[in-house]
Order: structure tokens, then C-alpha cells, then sequence
């Protein structure tokens, strides 16, 4: 099926296979994934450009993972979601706890592509405590 409308743009991360070649693509609904990736992992106000891309998950680095904070937490991730990732409906979030002891909370994002009424899913791994990924 032919999903053009879903847009074509550079992968992230950026990679390049050789200096001439350009960097590699991403379509489809892998460049939806990447795009709610980057839209969460993304600071408020961090790019200059387009300021008012990111969300606020950084607030919630050290917090206990109760139930008030999950709670806030589904909000912002909500938030940033439809304000950010228009070729999507969100249709449920959900809090993996297992790797919690590990710093780790993980969270599974269910939508539907609009245009083609597919349903996805995505597991986002959000680090608790200051760590690289």
C-alpha cells in the first residue's frame, strides 16, 4: 500500500553510509514511530527552530513511579502527542513496570494512522534516572 502521505524525511538518529551518499530515509509508518519518538524525547524550547516542539517528560526524571505521577505523567505524553504528531489518534497509553528497579519505565503507546485507520503500537523507553540511552 502506498503510505506517501505518511511523509519521507532523514531517519533518526541521522546516519550516512558513506559521505556521498546522503542520509539514509525513513517512510511510511517507521517515520511516524520516529517522529513520536523524537517528540517525546525532545525538551520543550531545545530547538530553536521550533521552539514549541518537545514535551515535559524531563520533569518527571527522578519521581516515583505512584500512581499521581502516572497519571501526570499519561497527561503530558498525551499533550505532546496530539499537539505534535497530527497523522495519529492515541488511542491508549500504558505503564510496563517490570525493568522499574532498573530505572526503566516502560511505555506502550497504541494509536491509529489516520489516513489509513491501521492500528500500531510502539514501546517507549523512558530512562527514570540520568543515564545515556
Amino acid at each position: 500500500m502506498d503510505q506517501s502521505f505518511l511523509g519521507r524525511g532523514w531517519g533518526f538518529p541521522p546516519q550516512f553510509a558513506s559521505p556521498d551518499s546522503g542520509p539514509e530515509m525513513a517512510e511510511g509508518e517507521e517515520l511516524v514511530k520516529q517522529a513520536i519518538s523524537t517528540a517525546l524525547n525532545t525538551l520543550k524550547g531545545e530547538r530553536p527552530f521550533w521552539s514549541e516542539l518537545g514535551s515535559g517528560l524531563s520533569n518527571f526524571v527522578f519521581e516515583d513511579a505512584n500512581e499521581a505521577a502516572l497519571v501526570t505523567l499519561k497527561q503530558e505524553i498525551s499533550a505532546t502527542l496530539l499537539n505534535h504528531e497530527p497523522r495519529i489518534i492515541l488511542e491508549d497509553i500504558s505503564f510496563d513496570p517490570q525493568k522499574l528497579y532498573d530505572g526503566v519505565l516502560l511505555i506502550e503507546l497504541t494509536y491509529l494512522i489516520r489516513k489509513t485507520n491501521s492500528r500500531s503500537n510502539m514501546v517507549f523507553p523512558f530512562y527514570l534516572s540520568e543515564q545515556s540511552v
